[in-house]
């Protein structure tokens, strides 16, 4: 195993990268676009699907298969075995001490395959269409974390150095939400200690325009249980005498909005920060038409909403409360007169930096037993971890360098994003570490990460990794 280290090794001094030093890591990855390409190809072919107990040998193939590419690359690399798949750690750390140190984390695991009916081809047989790969893996996140061991390798091959200290840290349990990753990253926080958080497993704003995901929204999950009578009535001889558990779950649900649309949780807003005019700036910079974006989806119409605020707006940098699944009552063909005994939702609150997850979620508990009415029982669960919000600060250095390593990789402005899902490993990250996130996306809003024919767009991909390229340089000048 690699040894336990400060955040900066001994090494020579630090050396600022000349512009040329850049450029000819640049002409390097440019000349290997086709061998990298076929290295993509060939991990991606490894099923390593971790939700499923029969794939365990191939999950394994694939971090070996990551770790001997590392160091293939230059850098020393081992594998970790956790309490469930293992993952891989690597490291260049000879840039000196007063060069910054950088952990990239990324994740090799994929989901299942789904309905093959849905593929055009087999998704472990990666097949090329035009600029697009298409496979399971090939966007989240296989893709997008060998960029960075494509840029390393670009730097040592040419320069026979890195311009910054780097270490890697590659799981493979991502898919099935990381459960050995937090204690594997605060057992070995002396070994990951680091000056920021490199993360790209998220997406371009639109293809060809590169992104910064900012910040992540915090996520409260609750699922709600009522009874009423041990089992389903007659409705035309007890409808009426009898609380329907579905009518009380029905009414509960809708009691959680008011007429302007806001979550009607006591406290629930008393922390949230108003967006700022930046804020609202960078959405409105994306473009997006509300109604295309509403034909996208399928949708007659986008809802109103939470009143003061644009549904982009609503969907990234405000709080929100869903639900997400509903069960009662009969559900076969034809009619059943029936109260059913039972009826149960699920719920998810999205949150915003400042609110508290932990105390939101005892609020929401507070508060539906309060709607409750008399005549049914009820229960909560609470599922997955609270999670809170996270943003990146304006002013960190590796935000400042990866605006101009996309800048130069892409040829025009990175649009800044507040992405309206959850990400726990954020805040997890900052908490046991002390360091702050960067994501930078490369996969394509179109990619269906997750469904079937997953793709990535080549070029894309390519310029990601002379973006990661300049990024290393650019954090050492800073």
């Amino acid at each position: 195993m690699i040894p336990a280290g400060p955040t900066k090794r001994n090494g020579p001094a630090t050396r600022i990268p000349e512009a040329t030093h850049v450029e000819t890591a640049v002409e390097y990855l440019r000349k290997e676009q086709k061998r990298h390409l076929d290295e993509l190809i060939e991990l991606c072919k490894i099923p390593s699907i971790s939700t499923k107990p029969d794939h365990a040998d191939d999950v394994r193939r694939a971090v070996e298969w990551t770790r001997d590419k590392c160091r293939s690359a230059g850098l020393t690399a081992e594998i970790h075995e956790t309490g469930g798949h293992p993952l891989v750690y690597a490291e260049w750390c000879g840039a000196g001490d007063d060069a910054p140190t950088y952990l990239v984390y990324g994740h090799v695991d994929v989901q299942p395959e789904g309905d093959l009916k849905l593929w055009d081809a087999g998704p472990f047989e990666p097949t090329r269409t035009g600029d697009w790969l298409v496979c399971r893996g090939s966007a989240d996140d296989k893709g997008q974390v060998l960029l960075y061991v494509r840029a390393a390798e670009a730097w040592l091959q040419t320069e026979g150095r890195l311009p910054i200290n780097l270490k890697l840290l590659i799981e493979a349990e991502e898919e099935i939400g990381s459960p050995h990753l937090e204690p594997f990253i605060r057992e070995h926080a002396a070994l990951l200690k680091c000056d920021g958080i490199l993360i790209s497993d998220t997406g371009l704003a639109r293809d060809g325009q590169p992104a910064i995901t900012r910040g992540t929204r915090g996520m409260v999950y609750k699922e709600v249980f009522l009874s009423g009578p041990k089992h389903d009535l007659h409705s035309g001889q007890f409808g009426g005498a009898v609380q329907n558990p579905a009518n009380a779950l029905a009414a509960m649900i809708a009691a959680l909005h008011d007429d302007d649309n806001r979550v009607t949780i006591p406290g629930f807003y008393d922390d949230v920060v108003d967006p700022t005019e930046e804020d609202r700036a960078q959405i409105r910079a994306l473009g997006i038409d509300d109604e295309q974006f509403a034909a996208d989806l399928g949708v007659p119409a986008l809802w109103e909403g939470e009143r003061g605020y644009t549904a982009q707006e609503r969907r990234s940098i405000r709080p929100t409360l869903d639900v997400n699944g509903l069960t009662s009552g009969f559900q076969g063909q034809g009619a059943n007169t029936i109260i059913p005994a039972r009826a149960s939702a699920k719920l998810s609150m999205r949150l915003v930096p400042n609110q508290n997850a932990a105390k939101i979620s005892k609020a929401f508990d507070a508060h539906i037993r309060g709607l409750c009415p008399p005549g049914v029982r009820m229960k909560l669960t609470t599922h997955g971890a609270e999670a809170d919000a996270y943003v990146t600060p304006s002013d960190h250095p590796a935000l400042r360098a990866a605006v101009r390593g996309l800048r130069e990789a892409f040829d025009q402005e990175p649009v800044q994003l507040r992405e309206g899902g959850s990400l726990p490993i954020l805040p997890m990250f900052k908490e046991a570490l002390g360091a702050d996130c960067v994501l930078l996306g490369f996969a394509s809003p179109n990619c269906n990460a997750h469904g079937p024919n997953e793709k990535v767009n080549l070029p894309d991909l390519d310029r990601g990794a002379e973006a990661i390229a300049r990024l290393f340089a650019h954090l050492a000048a800073s």
